[in-house]
């Protein structure tokens, strides 16, 4: 009943949690590197594992989280920011990517310090949302789903509002020589217009700026400062607007333990490669062909520790007895199950398996590069598995009349989604066809191989890999 306490995790379990959080961090951010996850859908996939390994520790204390699994989940790749250009300012200097007619590449140097403060914004506003929903999940606070959307649109309004005005003012004061260069960029291009014209004309798309020099970088960061203005105004309408200064604690404290992960992790691609005191320090022979690899790693390593920590730490010992939602129609609750259920557990490793299976057939030159198999593949599957999710669903919503979409309880089904999950994804990165096992050099002097810097990373991903599986999967409470 509504005013009872639960007790929250022991010491032990929420140590246990970290050690696990830090580990499933690491995996899945570097399986969101490779080809079938990237961008938003591998950020999905991780905020879909990190979800099922909170409900795993603190499912008792969470109310209708089956409702609130794919929020969480999608919310982590809702915030994904473009880095490709920023996660080499650490190293002094940044390339103009497109070229100066008749000229080539222009190199800017760059200031140690501005490139620290550009690191840091992209981080600090890198998963808000995630981490702005995570605190909810262990605050006195009643959120309801319609919340959730609010704060979805605070976000954006402030980040757009924010690309539109504020962002051209500041990245002037951060590097005002990157503006410089990107007008003379665009005279080059043979466009007109002042940065900002031309920036609102293409407004937040990316691609178009790669194509005009210092365009990429100036796209990138007029992102990184936005988001990082919108992922504060989050924590400011959380403390204000709802009066819940734990969720706005939460939300801040994960901003900057992610503004320093992916930071601190950027060590790997910069290490001597330039000038400055990162950039200084001799790079490890081991590292120097993993460096973006163990830059993945670090980062989903130390953000999956930190994420675990803030909610080992701020959860205490009890927590109080939430209310239920109010209870939607059995086809409201059917239709959400089963849009969610298929894009998170159909949708987004399906097209993993499906890519990477067909860029080995391309690489074997079995099928070409521009063929149609990866669309027909990952469609034939998803319907596959749509069907056998549309016959579960129906059974449990509609003919057994249960209260959740699977027959279990919420950290018993987030077990063993999570067991299939990660299982899942390191299959893929370890053991298919164009995995790390069919990257070692298999015969005469194997063992010796493994020490070399190609298998650097392969093996701590691997070693990692083992680790989680002999002390995380399946856990139960």
């Amino acid at each position: 009943m509504q005013g009872d306490m639960i007790k929250m995790p022991s010491g032990a379990r929420k140590a246990l949690s970290v050690f696990l959080g830090a580990l499933l961090g690491g995996l899945m951010w570097r399986f969101r590197g490779t080809h079938g996850y990237g961008g938003s859908w591998g950020l999905v996939a991780v905020g879909t594992a990190f979800a099922l390994l909170i409900f795993v520790f603190y499912g008792k204390s969470i109310k209708n989280g089956f409702v609130l699994l794919p929020v969480l989940a999608v919310s982590m790749g809702l915030t994904v920011t473009g880095w490709g250009a920023s996660n080499g300012l650490l190293s002094g200097y940044i390339h103009s990517a497109a070229e100066f007619p008749g000229e080539g590449e222009r190199v800017l140097q760059f200031s140690q310090p501005r490139a620290l403060i550009i690191m840091l914004l992209m981080g600090f506003g890198l998963s808000c949302l995630f981490g702005l929903f995570a605190g909810t999940l262990i605050s006195k606070r009643e959120y309801k789903l319609r919340d959730y959307f609010i704060f979805i649109v605070v976000f954006f309004a402030v980040s757009y509002l924010t690309k539109a005005t504020v962002s051209h003012l500041l990245i002037k004061a951060v590097s005002p020589r990157l503006v410089e260069l990107f007008k003379e960029g665009l005279a080059a291009a043979g466009k007109t217009g002042s940065p900002w014209k031309v920036y609102m004309s293409h407004f937040d798309k990316i691609p178009w700026g790669k194509k005009i020099p210092f365009g990429r970088a100036y796209f990138e960061i007029i992102e990184h400062i936005s988001h990082a203005v919108a992922a504060l105004a989050l924590a400011l309408f959380a403390k204000i607007g709802y009066r819940d200064g734990k969720t706005a604690g939460f939300s801040l404290l994960f901003n900057i333990s992610t503004a320093f992960a992916i930071t601190a992790a950027d060590f790997f691609n910069v290490a001597g490669t330039g000038r400055g005191i990162i950039a200084e320090i001799p790079k490890l022979a081991p590292f120097t062909q993993n460096n973006w690899g163990m830059w993945e790693f670090c980062t989903g390593f130390s953000i999956g520790l930190f994420l675990m920590l803030i909610l080992a730490l701020m959860s205490g010992k009890e927590a109080a007895e939430k209310a239920e939602y109010e209870k939607k129609s059995p086809k409201m609750r059917f239709a959400g199950a089963f849009v969610s259920g298929v894009y998170l557990f159909a949708l987004v490793p399906v097209r993993a398996f499906v890519m990477r299976i067909t860029e080995y057939l391309e690489n074997k030159g079995v099928i070409g590069s521009e063929s149609p198999y990866d669309i027909i593949g990952i469609a034939a599957l998803t319907a596959a598995a749509a069907v056998f999710i549309f016959i579960k669903l129906k059974k449990n919503i509609f003919e057994k009349n249960l209260p959740a979409p699977v027959d279990s309880t919420l950290t018993g089904f987030a077990g063993k989604a999570l067991t299939a999950y990660t299982l899942a994804a390191g299959v893929f990165f370890i053991f298919m066809p164009g995995g790390v096992l069919y990257g070692l050099p298999w015969g005469a002097g194997f063992f010796a191989s493994l020490f070399t810097p190609d298998c650097i990373v392969p093996a701590v991903v691997s070693a990692a890999f083992a680790l989680w599986c002999g002390a995380g999967i399946g856990i139960r409470d």
